[in-house]
């Protein structure tokens, strides 16, 4: 039933499942392949339901959360690249930023949201200040003047449309759209900038805060809802007060029920305050599917110049990965180039380094011609979930990629 429970909410809003051979995974062996992104992760999958990892600081465990479900812990696994954990049921394997979930023979393809491993960053301007959490979940203060501030919280994340935006996604908005410039400044639909501050601000206020609570031997759990986030709650305050509520008001104590209250934030964990309301017939609305981020992911070719090139392996298949810093290393299916870019409101410019080709067989050589004078030609991005489409100055697509999940 643990297994039951934790894919009924995980694999029901998938709309597109590759499938998998089901098989136990192979004994696990000491292992030095890559590591994932960060010790907590936060996994995006289009489609389907989003998940927290959590690895274990020898990379030998790593536990998956799904709000309001049993963990799962999975030990690390021998693989050819990349990451793997799994046990007899459940495989997740990935590299970098890009990893793809199995379980019961079905699989799904999802993304390290956020910038693991980073610390917060805190943006100051006008009424505002909004601090962006490295796991996709951001908080926001608004100072009103007279009365109290006002708190929010929610998911973050980019767009790419010419220039990169950064969209915030609440309980007091539905969408907010701040303009990323220079990396260090927002800027909002009217023109306030917010400036990055020299410390983060947690924004540890008081929120009220809507989710499903149940409790455990080890304490209560609250999956709150316009974060996606399952917390530890800290014993003391309402605590006692809403496990008592919750005990009265469902016979499982596997079952979650939707709460209000009022607490703060403090490492990981919620101090509950203010035990507000209980409703057994309600639940947290779905959250928008996101996908995947343009830096720091791992795109491999699918369409250039209208054509759908087939290759016989994927080391034949052109990627190309952008960092942070501006530059970026892509493969043409037999050469490896590298080079900088450059991404503002005028669009999406490739500048690529010389280096000596290797020869290529001849198939593979026009390939690789195609993919770099399109590549040179590039001046606008789109990213549609898991999809990267960059367009030449007259808007035509001129290549599309697909992240990598596996």
């Amino acid at each position: 039933m643990r297994r039951l429970s934790f894919l009924a909410p995980l694999f029901a809003a998938g709309t597109a499942w590759g499938q998998a051979a089901t098989q136990a995974p192979p004994a696990r062996e000491a292992v030095t392949e890559g590591q994932p992104p960060g010790l907590e992760v936060l996994y995006a999958c289009p489609g389907a339901t989003d998940f927290s990892a959590v690895f274990s600081k020898d990379g030998e465990l790593a536990t998956l959360t799904v709000p309001g479900q049993p963990d799962i812990e999975l030990s690390r696994q021998r693989s050819g690249s990349g990451f793997a954990y799994g046990d007899s049921y459940y495989e997740l394997r990935g590299r970098g930023r890009e990893a793809t979930l199995t379980a019961a023979g079905r699989s799904m393809r999802c993304h390290a949201v956020g910038r693991p491993g980073e610390p917060p960053r805190t943006y100051e301007g006008g009424s505002l200040t909004i601090t962006l959490f490295p796991d996709g979940i951001f908080r926001l203060r608004e100072r009103r003047d007279p009365g109290p501030p006002t708190v929010d919280l929610g998911q973050w994340a980019q767009e790419v449309d010419g220039g990169v935006r950064l969209i915030l996604r609440g309980g007091l908005a539905a969408r907010r759209v701040f303009r990323e410039a220079n990396g260090d400044r927002l800027v909002a639909a009217d023109g306030t900038e917010l400036a990055r501050a020299a410390k983060p601000d947690k924004i540890d206020d008081r929120f009220e805060l809507g989710g499903l609570y149940r409790d455990t031997p080890s304490g209560g759990m609250f999956a709150e809802c316009l974060s996606g986030r399952t917390y530890t709650l800290a014993p003391g305050g309402a605590e006692p007060e809403l496990e008592k509520a919750w005990t009265e008001a469902t016979p499982s104590r596997e079952a979650s029920v939707f709460v209000r209250l009022q607490g703060r934030f403090d490492e990981g964990e919620i101090h509950a305050e203010r035990f507000l309301a209980l409703d057994a017939n309600a639940t947290c609305p779905a959250l928008p599917a996101r996908g995947s981020a343009l830096r720091d992911t791992e795109w491999r070719v699918v369409e250039i110049d209208g054509d759908r090139p087939t290759f016989a392996s994927r080391r034949q298949q052109p990627s190309l990965r952008l960092d942070s810093q501006g530059k970026f290393a892509a493969s043409t299916g037999c050469n490896t180039v590298a080079g900088s870019y450059q991404l503002d409101p005028e669009g999406l410019r490739f500048v690529t380094e010389a280096t000596p080709p290797a020869q290529c067989p001849v198939a593979i050589s026009a390939i690789e011609r195609r993919f770099l004078d399109a590549l040179a030609a590039v001046r606008q991005a789109q990213l549609s979930g898991t999809v990267l489409d960059l367009m030449d100055q007259t808007s035509k697509r001129r290549l599309r990629f697909e992240a990598r999940g596996r």
